[in-house]
């Protein structure tokens, strides 16, 4: 692990918050790649993306103190450090979503659905990224493995939050992974002539489900309803909303006058 990245006399500079940052650059990097082949003005996206990263920290933020509220209710301070780690990913999810869409619905020539397909392509990849924040921090850390488990081969020795190194299973690195598949799913399909939304659906589905599974092998700490981690109950409810989302868009495109609009 290396919760400090980069060290230099009084100045650090924490492993969680550079790659959550290169993770954001990232996925602008990418929206900017699939978005010079299209009719969508600079203006529009990089709004877009700005409203969308501003507002989903934001949201990811909150989430993450409102389902810890016992602790930050004494430490209301602490909630604007977000360098230290503690974002949430539905809370950004949902935070990011609005600020797009608020965002493109200021410019009457463009449907809002398809710029939000625009930046589900690029978020799984930020995404990946953070992960590997994450486990560079030991946050998200993984449940203990124990000899004679069918899968003890996959563990790795890693700290929880408080120091102690076990034998857990990879849980960020698994998460980086599932991540980065989607993403590629994502890349891969950007050509298709899919109806408007399909792209943004499809991620969160996809992300949604493997963040439900990662959930089963994490230790870290999380409210439970039911026995259930409340982190993967929000995941199974994405997942359900991006099925449906699916479904509506295989029948009908959203919008489909605004794509024919120069």
């Amino acid at each position: 692990m290396r919760p400090i990245l980069f060290q230099w006399g009084n100045l650090s500079i924490g492993s969680y918050a550079a790659l959550l940052n290169l993770g954001l650059i990232a996925a602008v990097v990418i929206v900017w790649l699939d978005t010079r082949r299209s009719d969508i003005r600079l203006a529009i996206w990089l709004d877009a993306v700005l409203a969308a990263i501003v507002l989903g920290v934001i949201g990811a933020r909150l989430g993450y103190a409102a389902i810890n509220a016992a602790y930050f209710k004494d430490h209301t301070a602490e909630i604007f450090r977000i360098w230290e780690g503690g974002l949430f990913w539905p809370g950004g999810l949902i935070g990011g979503s609005l600020g797009a869409w608020l965002i493109t619905r200021l410019h009457r020539d463009r449907s809002p659905a398809r710029i939000l397909d625009r930046l589900a392509i690029g978020a799984p990849l930020g995404i990946a990224l953070g992960w590997i924040g994450c486990y560079l921090s030991a946050a998200a850390y993984g449940r203990e493995m124990f000899p004679g488990e069918p899968l003890f081969f996959l563990s790795i020795d890693a700290p929880d939050l408080y120091g102690l190194t076990n034998p857990r299973w990879p849980s960020q690195l698994l998460g980086a992974l599932w991540a980065l598949l989607v993403f590629i799913m994502l890349w891969l399909t950007r050509d298709r002539d899919w109806p408007t939304g399909r792209h943004f659906w499809l991620f969160i589905a996809a992300y949604s489900f493997g963040s439900l599974l990662v959930g089963f092998i994490r230790a870290d700490d999380m409210p439970l309803v039911f026995g259930w981690r409340l982190d993967q109950i929000l995941d199974g409810v994405l997942t359900i909303a991006g099925v449906i989302g699916l479904l509506v868009t295989r029948h009908r495109a959203i919008d489909p006058v605004a794509d024919q609009r120069p």
